[in-house]
């Protein structure tokens, strides 16, 4: 007999007592043959997945586009002035940008470890909370090395904000959701940008759009606290027969306990399987396009000539279609079940645009204002096809370790943008096209 409704599947005396077949994991793990014994109505498990996807999945996106706004914010500020009145040399931006990944990277899988065990209702706040208000403390530096702090203090903070929820089946529209945030806070920002740059106040242009950005995060921070529920028993839109199933689905799916506490074992036991290193090594080629357009689309559309209001504008649709084209992209990837292809042929239609952006005189408005289409319809989608397809075969302190490798090419990356490579963007160019050759 299948437990009771007011009981969790995944307790220790339920699955012993009633799943009779138990296995263990190549980690060592337990975990219970269960497909075709817990059965529960169909229409409520649908009811479940309606109720996730209408009640968490907004939260999720909103909570994620501000972490996006505030990494890319500087691309923004940077077209108002920000290096002028900070007195920047030589490559300071560059390697104010590339100081952000040394601790986003070191501290990545410690962060994700805090985060299981004090929650995420209180780690995702938490972290928000933080990079916010140092995105609100960037408004008041005065110079290169206040700044080149608080940016490595926001790269801590940003370490650990990562969501990984949903029944594999289902999980590329989802994380699609999740990782279209990225363009769609290029173009909010933009937006935003467009905004705070034409009023004429005592505040410098970039310093509001650091103030209205990071005071918009703090705030939201706070519903956060308020609105995320602790775990599936702790929500109050799912009845008693909901929580089983969502319970059950888990556990079904995953195959394991759930809810374990986290050891030092099962800490580093994703560390021995070797592919999880080819995993890492893929991400550290596909972020090369994520990180040059998030970072710099203001300025490579910026050598088009355009005054700097016009230029943030101009920003907004190719981010636009670049999040519109996660969804599909993703959308189509679960229809076929397909990932490999999906990410080959999208990051080849960002190649395309890398040399479009390198190749055609700056002068052709149109065709370089084409190709900034072309980098954003690719640049984002391999994030959230190649995440769904590592999610399914590793647990959060291996998934959290692939982010921080791939995060470790982006620091590099920085470096590669130097200010003076801007107006032709062909040393970035150079290194992200043979390493999209590369990886196809």
């Amino acid at each position: 007999m299948a437990p009771s409704l007011d009981s969790k599947p995944d307790r220790k005396d339920d699955v012993e007592s009633n799943v009779p077949d138990v296995a263990y994991g190549p980690n060592g793990e337990p975990s219970h043959n269960i497909e075709g014994y817990y059965r529960f109505d169909p229409k409520v498990e649908q009811r479940v997945v309606r109720k996730l996807d209408a009640r968490l999945m907004p939260l999720i996106f909103c909570l994620y586009i501000f972490n996006a706004i505030d990494r890319s914010n500087l691309g923004n500020a940077k077209t108002e002035g920000l290096e002028t009145d900070l007195h920047f040399h030589g490559n300071d931006y560059s390697i104010m940008l590339s100081v952000f990944y040394i601790p986003f990277c070191t501290l990545t899988v410690p962060a994700i470890a805090l985060s299981k065990k004090i929650g995420a209702k209180v780690a995702l706040p938490l972290y928000m909370f933080t990079f916010g208000g140092l995105c609100m403390i960037n408004a008041a530096v005065k110079n290169f090395v206040g700044c080149l702090v608080v940016q490595l203090f926001l790269g801590a903070a940003e370490a650990g904000f990562a969501v990984t929820i949903i029944w594999r089946g289902e999980l590329g529209k989802r994380v699609a959701v999740f990782f279209s945030a990225l363009a769609f806070a290029g173009g909010f920002s933009g937006l935003i940008a467009y905004g705070v740059f034409q009023p004429d106040i005592r505040l410098q242009g970039w310093q509001l759009l650091f103030l209205v950005e990071g005071a918009a995060t703090v705030f939201f921070s706070i519903l956060a606290i308020f609105i995320l529920p602790v775990n599936i028993d702790s929500a109050p839109f799912f009845s008693s027969e909901e929580k089983h199933v969502a319970w059950t689905r888990i556990l079904r799916d995953w195959s394991a306990v759930m809810n374990e506490k986290l050891t030092s074992q099962a800490f580093f036991a994703p560390l021995k399987d070797w592919k999880l290193y080819v995993w890492a090594l893929i991400a550290i080629c596909y972020g090369v396009a994520s990180s040059s357009t998030g970072t710099f689309l203001p300025q490579i559309i910026g050598r088009m000539g355009k005054s700097n209001l016009t230029t943030n504008l101009l920003t907004v649709a190719p981010n636009f279609v670049g999040g519109f084209a996660v969804l599909l992209t993703a959308a189509s990837s679960d229809y076929f079940r397909e990932r490999s292809l999906h990410i080959a042929g999208t990051m080849t239609v960002t190649m395309i645009g890398f040399i479009v952006l390198d190749t055609v005189d700056v002068s052709k408005t149109g065709i370089q204002y084409f190709g900034s289409f072309l980098l954003c319809l690719g640049a984002f989608t391999p994030s959230t096809v190649f995440h769904v397809w590592h999610n399914c075969n590793f647990l959060a302190v291996g998934i959290s370790l692939v982010l921080s490798l791939r995060t470790r090419r982006n620091r590099a990356q920085g470096v590669n943008w130097s200010s003076k490579d801007v107006p032709t963007a062909a040393l970035a160019v150079g290194v992200a096209s043979p390493e999209f050759r590369h990886f196809l």
